[in-house]
């Protein structure tokens, strides 16, 4: 047989009674609910702070970035600046005579019994350097053999070089040299456009 449960208390008692009980359980949920936002807000602001610390440091490598594009800058202009030095030194230079090439090719097709006392080179001015044939200057080159075909053959080699024109002699006449017979002579050659700078392998300037 169930028992029945009587309950003596007054009835208003046992509202106040329940009205308590939901009062501190909504009580509980509020704090529980604000437990929660805290919790939430102190993630969501840890984690603003560590994207500000990114943010920082991402700012620091722009920032490092932006000068080494600026120093790059600086020598994009050094480099525009010096390409610009070498064409106006190249325009300068394009019609001048390489000496140094001259002897260099003279050196090679000079005879071993062939001594040469003098080299004189002049250019003349004036003078259409872009017609074929056009002569650009004269080199005196006077020197000291054993015998006539000695010098035939120096004359003969200078007609090999491609800037000479015209080679000649002026003179040849035999001498004593220490009690030695030698022969003096005096030779001149022409020179071409091909004399020029420009108009030779390797003749560009390079200022690096």
């Amino acid at each position: 047989m169930a028992m029945r449960r009587i309950n003596l208390l007054p009835p208003e008692l046992l509202q106040r009674r329940r009205s308590r009980q939901t009062i501190a359980a909504l009580g509980a949920a509020g704090l529980a609910l604000i437990a929660l936002l805290a919790i939430v807000y102190l993630s969501q602001e840890f984690r603003l702070r560590g994207e500000r610390g990114n943010l920082e440091r991402q700012e620091d490598v722009n920032a490092d970035l932006q000068a080494e594009v600026a120093q790059l800058s600086e020598f994009g202009g050094l480099v525009e600046e010096l390409e610009s030095r070498e064409e106006l030194l190249e325009d300068l230079t394009s019609d001048e005579v390489r000496w140094s090439v001259l002897l260099a090719d003279v050196s090679l097709v000079v005879p071993s019994d062939v001594w040469l006392t003098n080299f004189t080179g002049s250019v003349s001015l004036g003078v259409d350097q872009e017609e074929e044939g056009s002569v650009l200057g004269t080199i005196q080159m006077d020197g000291t053999t054993f015998d006539h075909p000695d010098v035939a053959r120096w004359l003969t080699r200078l007609d090999g070089v491609d800037a000479f024109l015209i080679p000649y002699i002026s003179l040849s006449t035999r001498t004593q040299i220490a009690n030695v017979q030698v022969v003096d002579f005096n030779s001149s050659v022409q020179l071409s456009p091909l004399a020029f700078r420009r108009n030779q392998p390797g003749g560009q300037r390079d200022l690096r």
